[in-house]
C-alpha cells in the first residue's frame, strides 16, 4: 500500500457497479491486512471514504452552509473542497462520485477537487441495463428511467435548496456523463465495464488494484471476487439488518446484477429511443442496441 495521501474518485452514472467496486476494494484491504479472519460485514466495512457529494464535509471544508446557496453558487465553490488535502484513514481513500465531471453551473471548472488525486476509476454500464437497475431501485416506471437517461439535466437530489445528508448532484444524459470523465485531462482515469468486470473478473478487478495501488496478486484477487459476488452480497444483505444504503421504498439494493436485462425489459421502442439518443458514446464503448430504421 502506499504510504502518501494520494486518494482515488470511484465515478460512475448510478446503478452501474460503482458499490459494487467500493465493496471489492474493502474486501481486498481486509484479505490482505492483519487480521483477515471472519467476513465482509456490509454496514461497518464499506468505508472507503466519503462521498464528493457529502453535504456534511463540503460545508466543513468550504466553511458555509451549503443549504444557503444556489447550484449557481454553490458548484464553482465544490472544487475547491479538500483542496489542501482529504482526510482520511487507510482505506478510506476511495471516494464514490456520481456527478459529472462538471455541471452546467460550475463555469467550467470541476465539481471535484483535483489537487493530489492520484486518478478516477469510471464505471460504466450498458445504459438499457442501467434502466433496468434504476426502475427497481427508484421504483419509477421503465419509462421514466429511459427518459431520465436521455435528460440533459438528469439529477440526484435535485431541489433547489434542501438540507439532506447530500448536494444536489448534476448528472445529465448518460453519454454526457460518461464522456465528462472519459475525456477530462485533469486526471489519469481508467475505464471499466461493468460487463467486463462480469465476465472476467479476474483480469478486470487486478487492472483496478494496480492502478489504485492496491494488493493485486492473483489468489487474493480471486479471493475478494469469491467474496463479492452478488449470491454472497444477496446473502450478506439478508443476513444482517438489510444495507444501510438502500433506500426507503427499494426491496433490495443487490438484485440481479446480471447483464441482459434491458434487452428483455424494455420495449423495441424504448431500446430504440436510447440507441438514437446515445449512439455515439454506445459506439465507442462496445455496446450493441436495436437496429434503427
Amino acid at each position: 500500500m502506499p504510504e502518501d495521501h494520494s486518494y482515488w474518485y470511484l465515478a460512475s452514472y448510478p446503478k452501474s457497479g460503482n458499490t459494487w467496486c467500493r465493496i471489492f476494494i474493502a474486501e481486498l484491504l481486509r484479505l490482505a491486512g492483519d487480521d483477515p479472519g471472519g467476513e465482509l460485514n456490509l454496514n461497518k466495512d464499506l468505508e472507503t471514504g466519503a462521498i464528493a457529494s457529502s453535504r456534511l464535509w463540503l460545508d466543513d471544508q468550504l466553511g458555509v452552509n451549503s443549504c444557503d446557496l444556489s447550484f449557481s453558487e454553490l458548484d464553482p465553490l465544490r472544487g475547491r473542497a479538500g483542496a489542501s488535502a482529504w482526510l482520511f484513514a487507510e482505506g478510506e481513500r476511495f471516494h464514490k462520485v456520481h456527478d459529472a465531471f462538471q455541471s452546467p453551473d460550475s463555469r467550467g471548472r470541476p465539481v471535484v477537487s483535483t489537487a493530489g488525486c492520484s486518478g478516477v476509476v469510471y464505471i460504466l454500464r450498458h445504459p438499457e441495463d442501467v434502466a433496468v437497475s434504476l426502475s427497481h431501485f427508484f421504483s419509477w416506471p421503465l419509462e421514466r428511467c429511459v427518459d431520465y437517461l436521455l435528460d440533459p439535466n438528469a439529477a440526484l437530489v435535485p431541489g433547489e435548496h434542501f438540507g439532506g445528508p447530500q448536494v444536489r448532484q448534476h448528472m445529465g444524459r448518460w453519454d454526457q456523463h460518461v464522456c465528462s470523465w472519459a475525456d477530462q485531462t485533469q486526471l489519469p482515469v481508467l475505464i471499466m465495464r461493468y460487463e467486463d468486470m462480469l465476465a472476467n473478473g479476474l483480469e478486470a478487478f487486478a487492472e483496478l488494484s494496480r492502478f489504485l495501488g492496491l494488493p493485486n496478486e492473483p489468489k487474493l484477487i480471486q479471493q475478494a471476487l469469491d467474496n463479492t459476488s452478488i449470491d454472497r452480497l444477496k446473502k450478506l444483505e439478508e443476513d444482517v439488518d438489510g444495507f444501510a444504503e438502500k433506500p426507503a421504498g427499494c426491496e433490495r439494493f443487490f438484485r440481479s446484477g446480471r447483464t441482459g436485462e434491458g434487452a428483455e425489459q424494455l420495449t423495441i421502442e424504448q431500446r430504440k429511443r436510447l440507441a438514437k439518443g446515445l449512439a455515439e458514446a454506445m459506439k465507442r464503448f462496445q455496446y450493441e442496441g436495436p437496429e434503427l430504421v
